[in-house]
């Protein structure tokens, strides 16, 4: 710095600002002294490097946790203060209580993340202090996994992909913190490696959803009547399994048509979904007014509040585990793979293959607005799969599967063998045109189980 350029400051009012701020003149020798170090010397690998890191992040403030504004003088401050907490555990509880106050985000997606923080607290080799931060440590562990510990698994399990989701659950964790501190961490330079583009989805053919629609679970006909219109309703519009258990009575409206599902994916969003009419209000199927009118009232008590779905206690569903635990039992012995989540797949390609039945085409937009997706993009990305069954099952999945399982002693009573007409040629070599039986489609839809011809049977006891 030269001498008139040191006269400016002083007269200015500039260089008595800067002693203020800290010490204009030692700042600027130390940032001299070490960039004279960057340029002119070249680290060795070891605590040289590491200091010399140490000295850039201190000059540069980088890692310090200095928000933009004071939040002391707010409401509610806009981060987690590490200092005032304790344990680790009472810092998960601030980082839980900031995360759904704060930014109100969704509480199960700070369950699960919690979760990550507790196995990188508790690793074995490289454990992470929360209240430090420090990147090294953090970084330590990543590569530790991501090098020794997945590749291991990797070559045990066979899968060269093992260990890449858990790694990418790490880093949310990670960046989920240092959000909550107000850091940046966008300079250390490790992201986790690319996870593989899916290629697979297993969904049930429409006979297989028939059947697990119209099999007869259980000797209780009132929980027989639960998990029939559960696995109707859910394979019909495609609910996700929180936003299923979260249905009210009073979010039906049977004579519209129509049913208000709110996503706590996103805040609680409501979401009209227009519903097929057998599955409202058809007799003859498991449709919500029979659900409703007939069965709900017989287990319904104060517990019961004005939640759709209860168990037979009276209690609404707590989680969507226990939704899940509840159903596999029952659904698995008919269809190994299921999963709550598998009946929104299933929905949304069905729905695709409606419209391609419909319109000879893809319309993404109006299946995209029926199950709730954000993005286009992610209605598109069922097309690939939509194409491969909708080769093996050209038609309606969704009216389909509201009729007879093909199985049923029922449905060959009334059906017969074919419902298509049937040429036979005779001695004379004419031509004989003879129709199977068909009994006429009723006013609440095509055929299905009555409810008033529910009977009692020989089952073995329930499941679990």
């Amino acid at each position: 710095m030269n001498d008139s350029t040191d006269d400016f400051l002083t007269h200015s009012g500039i260089r008595s600002l800067a002693n203020k701020a800290g010490g204009f003149n030692q700042e600027c020798a130390e940032e001299t002294k070490v960039g004279q170090n960057l340029s002119t010397h070249q680290p060795q690998v070891g605590e040289e490097m590491v200091k010399q890191a140490y000295d850039v992040r201190r000059i540069f403030n980088v890692g310090e946790s200095k928000s933009r504004i004071d939040d002391s003088k707010l409401i509610i401050s806009l981060h987690v203060d590490r200092t005032k907490y304790s344990t680790h555990e009472e810092l998960y509880h601030g980082i839980n209580k900031w995360w759904v106050e704060t930014k109100g985000r969704s509480p199960k997606t700070v369950v699960g993340r919690i979760r990550c923080a507790r196995s990188m607290a508790n690793h074995a080799v490289y454990p992470v202090d929360w209240f430090k931060f420090e990147p090294e440590q953090i970084l330590n562990q990543l590569l530790h996994r991501q090098l020794y510990e997945y590749k291991e698994l990797a070559e045990t399990t066979g899968n060269p992909t093992y260990g890449t989701t858990q790694l990418h659950n790490l880093w949310k964790t990670v960046n989920m913190f240092a959000e909550a501190y107000g850091l940046d961490i966008s300079f250390w330079g490790w992201t986790p490696p690319m996870l593989p583009e899916p290629q697979v989805k297993i969904v049930p053919r429409p006979k297989t959803v028939n059947k697990l629609m119209h099999t007869w679970y259980t000797n209780d006909r009132v929980e027989n009547a639960l998990i029939r219109t559960l696995l109707t309703v859910g394979f019909h519009f495609g609910p996700r399994p929180e936003e299923l258990i979260a249905v009210k009575v009073e979010d039906v409206y049977l004579d519209e048509g129509y049913i208000f599902i709110r996503e706590q994916k996103k805040k609680f969003r409501e979401r009209q979904v227009w519903i097929d009419e057998p599955v409202m209000n058809s007799r003859q199927q498991n449709s919500l007014r029979n659900w409703i009118k007939i069965w709900r009232p017989r287990i319904a008590n104060d517990q019961s509040l004005d939640y759709l779905f209860i168990q037979k206690a009276g209690t609404p569903f707590p989680s969507e585990d226990a939704l899940r635990m509840y159903l596999t039992p029952y659904v698995k012995p008919i269809w190994s793979d299921f999963k709550p989540k598998i009946m929104r797949d299933w929905c949304a390609i069905a729905r695709l293959i409606r419209t391609k039945v419909e319109t000879k085409s893809w319309d993404t937009r109006t299946v995209k607005n029926s199950l709730g997706h954000k993005y286009e993009k992610t209605t598109e990305a069922y097309i690939r799969y939509a194409e491969n069954y909708y080769r093996k099952d050209p038609y309606d999945w969704l009216r389909s599967v509201l009729k007879f399982h093909s199985n049923s002693k029922r449905m060959k009573q009334y059906y017969g063998s074919s419902q298509k007409k049937t040429t036979e040629i005779l001695t004379n070599g004419k031509k004989r045109v003879t129709e199977v039986r068909v009994p006429p489609v009723e006013v609440n839809g095509p055929g299905g189980i009555r409810t008033r011809d529910l009977q009692l049977r020989k089952l073995p006891p329930n499941p679990g």
